[in-house]
């Protein structure tokens, strides 16, 4: 295996993982739902949307 396909194999498992956590944080908020924390259920559906769209851009922390 060349070391582009190692990273790339790399890549594919970070990702696949960063997904397992994402699906696992949802999961989880479905359970807040089911038990009528319903703002707890909310913060973390939101957290997923974030995650997934990219993140949000400090402006604090921004790259000048």
């Amino acid at each position: 295996m060349s070391s582009t396909e190692q990273v790339a194999a790399a890549a594919y498992e970070y990702l696949q993982g960063w997904e397992a956590a994402l699906r696992e944080l949802q999961h989880q908020a479905m359970h807040l739902e089911e038990r009528g924390a319903l703002r707890a259920a909310v913060t973390l559906y939101d957290a997923v949307r974030v995650a997934r769209a990219g993140g949000i851009a400090c402006q604090e922390h921004k790259t000048r």
